[in-house]
């Protein structure tokens, strides 16, 4: 690539996070150029579960509980406005979600939730016994001792709901150029732009880094470490007659029947460095988890093995906003497990950063300099 009419802002990653800032940055307005070396929805963004719960998981309530909470609402605008504007559905629906506890110590992790979680508006959370779990889905093992009932949860398609979100800020002007950066450029200690493969530059004084795990290759052109490793993700598709099977989550893990009809089980957590092959170990783990909840899953024919990298800090915490001294350079990564989930909320504030200097979320708990 040759130089190009300067953009505003540039966004290094086109995954979900990236995509988000990208449409949230043009329908403000702003000249947008994405850059990535790989088709969008080619990694985690494109082939995770998609299951939305702002509600649990890592650094919630505090101190992202608020984050969450605001991207569940921009995710609850999206699905009204995206569709629209990129021209195709991304199956958006929501329903129910049951969090299952087989001993004692997981019923209580699960109670201790429950406070905060039901304090939520526009939520209904309780603790339900085995017999009304077993009502919702009589093809648990019978050995649980009951769960969480939460409604609404959410689930969408992960690949098409990347490509919406590129689709949209599209409308708006952003222009997608598929190129691997190799650097970034400053002018008196400003970023002025970005380096590319082909020996080419496109200038420019704002840059977002989102790019998954592979954020911490930035580290080298920012003199400042980008704490962002992989943790490598599996899940297995499974085809099995009857009924479809709920949102069951247990320990870390799922199954649920997605709109293709197939049952989505996973997953993983491996530190394997970039390795995103699915493996023989991961499907014997996963099939062993689910069949001791879901026995007859058992007996289900595997369709799909899909396996992915998330991008994960050291606290586990999302890593979003400017560099300490590195005027115009925003970071927004390391959503680990619920990179789909924060993803508006964490580009919107990488948007609003970009445009502004500040942003009316409170990621101040996510800053890079607080490692």
């Amino acid at each position: 690539m040759t130089e190009n009419k300067s953009p505003d802002v540039v966004i290094v990653g086109g995954g979900v996070v990236g995509a988000a800032a990208a449409y949230y940055l043009a329908k403000a307005g702003a000249k947008v150029t994405i850059l990535d070396q790989d088709p969008i929805g080619a990694h985690a963004s494109g082939q995770a579960l998609g299951g939305l719960s702002p509600l649990s998981g890592a650094g919630i309530p505090d101190p992202i509980g608020g984050l969450s909470m605001e991207s569940w609402r921009l995710h609850l605008e999206l699905s009204q406005a995206l569709p629209g504007e990129a021209g195709y559905d991304y199956e958006f629906q929501t329903g129910t979600a049951v969090a299952v506890a087989f001993n004692e110590e997981e019923a209580q992790v699960l109670k201790e939730r429950l406070p905060w979680q039901a304090s939520q508006d526009g939520f209904k959370l309780e603790w339900r016994e085995k017999a009304d779990i077993l009502a919702i889905e009589p093809r648990l093992s019978s050995v649980l001792l009951g769960g969480v009932v939460t409604e609404p949860s959410a689930m969408l398609n992960t690949y098409k709901f990347n490509h919406a979100l590129v689709a949209g800020a599209l409308r708006y002007g952003a222009v997608l150029t598929m190129e691997k950066v190799t650097g970034l450029q400053f002018d008196r200690g400003r970023v002025s732009g970005v380096s590319l493969s082909d020996g080419g530059a496109l200038h420019c004084d704002r840059v977002v880094i989102a790019m998954g795990p592979w954020s911490t290759n930035a580290s080298a052109w920012l003199d400042f470490t980008v704490p962002i490793s992989p943790l490598k993700g599996q899940i297995l598709r499974l085809r099995s007659e009857g009924p479809p099977i709920p949102h069951i989550n247990w320990s870390g893990s799922y199954a649920v029947t997605k709109p293709d009809g197939l049952v989505w089980v996973g997953t993983t957590e491996e530190k394997a460095g970039f390795d995103d092959v699915p493996s023989a170990a991961g499907r014997q783990t996963i099939v062993r988890s689910v069949a001791s909840v879901l026995p007859h899953l058992a007996r289900a024919d595997v369709v799909k093995q899909t396996a992915c990298l998330r991008p994960v800090s050291p606290d586990g915490l999302p890593v979003l906003g400017r560099i300490p001294a590195k005027p115009g350079i925003i970071v927004a990564s390391g959503g680990g497990r619920k990179g789909i989930m924060l993803a508006p909320a964490m580009g919107k504030a990488a948007a609003d950063l970009a445009l502004n200097g500040t942003s009316t979320l409170d990621v101040s708990a996510l800053s890079p300099g607080r490692f």
